[in-house]
């Protein structure tokens, strides 16, 4: 777990960084995103076959579900039509269901639910907690947001009671983040993730990881991805606020996916300084085996997101082909 004290080395109680990344993430915020790193991993292109399979499953994932400054959620139909004829939705919720106030912590009011009701049903979507602002409000404030999501039927996992999620008899995903703003010692560390793979199955990592405000990952995470994928079938990333590229790593004749961050689904950021955080992806794989029996990833659609606000009291997210403006 996340233990108290492991962030000590932070510049303020509410960043997981060292001084060095912390003032770092401070001049991406003011300056802008980060394009170092370009071309040491491109974008597949959409409709992407990896592998060749028998499909079984259609799982799609989103990335950051963050707070939309008090702002009412609409989900396009555009979205909603990508999403449909999936069997699984799979999304990082970043931040606590709560009315108290703390500087710099993440909140939701209950209507986020209401807008991902419309998306998909709540029983078939699977929200990870494992992110860096699950500590924000302590875990009183934690298990009252998770109960919340519970009574509404949607499903949780990345967390010390449930920190995978088995969709069915096949396919496995463990949810766990190598960031916490604050001490915690009930999420899912990212290195504890190995502990829950399941034996002759599809395991599927969701881990929040890499760096904020940068469009593409450092070669350390893309190492370090490759580690993960020796053992993991795929990778499905977050944490960065922005879109980084989606790719496949070849393993002994076969291709794995990553996705280094699926950036935000929504948020509720407004000003045109900070426009560069409202933009995602939003991923959908068809699963299955190969001749051999081994669980591979088959096509690969997705497309890119953005979320705008439409008045003083809404803000909408919708698919999207243009996101020039993120690399002037």
């Amino acid at each position: 777990m996340l233990k108290t004290g492991r962030f000590s080395n932070s510049i303020t109680l509410t960043s997981p960084y060292s001084l060095k990344e912390s003032l770092g993430r401070i001049k991406r915020t003011v300056f802008g995103l980060n394009k170092n790193n370009e071309g040491n991993v491109d974008y597949i292109s959409k409709n992407h076959i990896a592998n060749k399979i028998t499909p079984k499953y259609t799982i799609t994932f989103i990335g950051d579900i963050m707070d939309m400054n008090f702002k009412n959620l609409i989900i396009d139909d555009g979205v909603k039509k990508f999403v449909r004829g999936s069997d699984y939705l799979i999304g990082n919720f970043e931040g606590t269901i709560t009315s108290k106030k703390k500087i710099m912590n993440k909140r939701h009011k209950p209507q986020i639910l209401d807008a991902l009701e419309t998306m998909f049903s709540p029983k078939k979507t699977y929200l990870s907690l494992a992110n860096n602002h699950s500590g924000d409000f302590g875990i009183c404030c934690f298990s009252h947001s998770v109960n919340q999501l519970e009574e509404r039927d949607f499903n949780v996992f990345g967390a010390e009671k449930s920190p995978f999620v088995d969709l069915n008899e096949d396919v496995r995903v463990t949810g766990s983040t190598r960031w916490s703003n604050r001490p915690c010692n009930y999420l899912i560390e990212l290195e504890e993730s190995y502990q829950y793979l399941k034996k002759d199955s599809c395991n599927i990592l969701f881990p929040h990881w890499g760096y904020e405000l940068e469009l593409y990952p450092r070669i350390e995470t893309i190492n370090h991805g490759r580690i993960i994928l020796d053992k993991f079938d795929l990778l499905i990333g977050h944490h960065s606020h922005c879109p980084q590229p989606l790719s496949f790593l070849p393993f002994d004749n076969i291709n794995k996916l990553i996705a280094y961050s699926l950036g935000d689904f929504c948020s509720g950021i407004g000003g045109k300084k900070l426009e560069m955080m409202n933009y995602g992806i939003i991923i959908k794989t068809e699963i299955g085996t190969n001749p051999e029996g081994k669980w591979l990833v088959g096509k690969v659609d997705w497309s890119f997101l953005k979320s705008r606000s439409i008045s003083k009291k809404e803000s909408i997210v919708e698919t999207t082909n243009n996101i020039s403006n993120l690399f002037m």
